[in-house]
């Protein structure tokens, strides 16, 4: 089950997850893309923007 809290700033996620990928926004064209392993093609992802 799928638990999602977003509260004063702090982020909080209870799901089951597979690992966590660190990577570099890359330009392309008009927008953008974030590179990535082969072995997560087609998996659903969730891209979180820093400040």
């Amino acid at each position: 089950m799928r638990n999602l809290k977003l509260e004063n700033g702090k982020f909080h996620l209870d799901d089951e997850i597979e690992a966590v990928v660190e990577g570099d926004v890359k330009k392309i064209g008009n927008g953008a893309m974030i590179l990535s392993t082969k072995k997560y093609i087609g998996k659903k992802v969730y891209v979180l923007i820093r400040k």
